[in-house]
């Protein structure tokens, strides 16, 4: 069986009492404004399939709870039979039991939990308002109840650091335990209209480069991956709202291969640090797209020549 075709729907901001200073949740998905519940129930009955509908931009679960049940309404009584749901939070939005209760009788694939960083320093700059203490309590609450979850995690953020990063990602592998979570990893772009294009433009933010962004976030996604995370997206959707409205960072329409790519060779250095390499055929454009980005940084991590790269890495036979 294939995997289930995604329906997305982007509700920016929606739920949403403050703003975080790099969020611009617009620019982000191109679209302004909300969806109505019965907007949505019109596209699904559109499908003929089971979809994974999936409610992001916001935080779905600070909705009040009528608006939350409409919402579920729309995909429980429209959606082709068989479907599911996954939406994005924050880590708090569900103490309330009333709506644990009323998200746990629906069909729920994922719920996705924005994560950014669990350093409270990073978590001030952002003006995020919850405690990393806070925050681990609330996965566990989850995690505890059979909830089916994901973190959506950072790199690239005001007074955060590759080593601050790599301690959240296992702080929170030791609350997801053995079970399996989704990952999604995403930089830290400075867009217009966000408090973080002031905060860079007075000198008091530094952004990532291309480069900066692809090594951190390869270290970051090999540990995770090492740690039984499951990654379903590195990078953001690239938009011609998103290109028209960067203002700096790490903006590639490839960021989340060469992300990829470093991780990659990470992993093979640390499996076998000289070589040679025996791939899968699906996996070799990793290292040779791009120009041939991840040959050049698994020469760098194993000592070799890059000109020895070709004939030291081979496919699995078909």
């Amino acid at each position: 069986m294939g995997m289930m075709k995604k329906l997305p729907f982007f509700l920016p901001f929606g739920g949403c009492t403050g703003r975080c200073v790099y969020c611009h949740q617009e620019t982000i998905t191109g679209i302004s404004g909300l969806i109505s519940p019965n907007k949505t129930a019109i596209r699904m009955a559109e499908e003929r399939e089971p979809v994974e509908v999936c409610f992001f931009g916001g935080s779905f679960c600070r909705f009040g709870l009528e608006e939350i049940q409409a919402y579920l309404n729309a995909v429980r009584d429209f959606a082709p039979s068989g479907s599911r749901i996954r939406f994005s939070t924050y880590p708090g939005d569900l103490r309330d039991a009333r709506v644990r209760r009323l998200i746990s009788s629906y069909s729920i694939a994922c719920i996705e939990l924005g994560i950014p960083s669990l350093d409270p320093a990073v978590l001030r700059a952002c003006k995020r308002e919850a405690s990393p203490g806070a925050i681990l309590q609330d996965l566990a609450a989850l995690r505890d109840e059979g909830f089916p979850l994901g973190v959506q995690v950072m790199i690239g953020l005001p007074c955060q650091t590759p080593e601050s990063s790599i301690s959240d990602i296992r702080v929170l592998a030791e609350i997801k335990g053995m079970q399996d979570w989704d990952l999604r990893l995403y930089p830290a772009l400075v867009l217009d209209g966000t408090e973080l294009s002031n905060m860079a433009a007075e000198g008091n933010y530094k952004p990532l480069s291309v480069a900066e962004a692809s090594e951190w976030g390869g270290h970051l996604l090999d540990t995770a991956t090492e740690l039984g995370f499951r990654p379903i997206r590195v990078g953001l959707q690239e938009s011609e709202s998103l290109a028209a409205h960067v203002c700096g960072g790490p903006h590639h329409p490839a960021l989340g291969e060469l992300i990829a790519a470093e991780a990659l060779a990470l992993k093979l250095t640390r499996e076998n640090q000289p070589g040679p390499w025996t791939l899968p055929r699906s996996h070799i454009s990793k290292l040779t797209g791009h120009g041939a980005t991840g040959l050049k940084r698994l020469a760098f991590f194993s000592g070799r020549n890059e000109n020895e790269m070709p004939s030291l890495v081979t496919c699995f036979p078909k």
